[in-house]
């Protein structure tokens, strides 16, 4: 699988749309859906539509412009999985957004980063879905700055993890 610019996936979902919190539901349910169709044995599409939920609500909360894109690699031949959330963003949103990448990847166990993200502020609305991407979906985040353009990546193995593996 290339990652961030081209693509040699076998399964490619994209999709682009103006944010509306009405359809992330509909996202998360259209993701698992094509994730079971598309690679059944990897028994990941709860954690895949869950990264692509967060990823999508956070690119909703923070667009400025009506264009956000979602794009999910699905590659058997490299057991490599990619969802790519893209939206335009205002420079004080994204170095917010650098900092809670960089505070959840600081932790080496993605649980500690996860119990760290809800103790920081647990009455707060937001804050934790990029480190519960990474715990709950298993999944690695970097990020991708093109001016006013971000790209959120979370990737790792098509497979899913052990759960023990995790924990850990």
């Amino acid at each position: 699988m290339q990652t961030h610019s081209g693509t040699s996936a076998e399964a490619v979902l994209f999709l682009r749309m103006s944010p509306s919190w009405v359809v992330v539901d509909d996202i998360r349910n259209f993701v698992e859906t094509f994730c079971a169709n598309a690679c059944p044995e990897a028994a990941r599409e709860g954690q895949l539509a869950l990264a692509t939920h967060e990823l999508v609500q956070n690119a909703i909360a923070n667009a400025v412009s009506a264009d956000i894109e979602v794009k999910l690699e699905l590659d058997r031949r490299t057991g490599q999985v990619q969802v790519s959330v893209s939206n335009d963003a205002h420079q004080d949103q994204i170095e917010i957004l650098k900092t809670r990448l960089a505070r959840t990847r600081s932790h080496a166990n993605p649980l500690q980063g996860y119990l760290a993200a809800m103790k920081e502020d647990p009455h707060s609305r937001g804050g934790i879905g990029l480190a519960r991407i990474r715990f709950e979906a298993a999944l690695e985040l970097d990020l991708e700055v093109e001016g006013a353009r971000i790209t959120v990546h979370a990737h790792g193995p098509l497979t899913a993890p052990d759960p023990e593996l995790l924990v850990a």
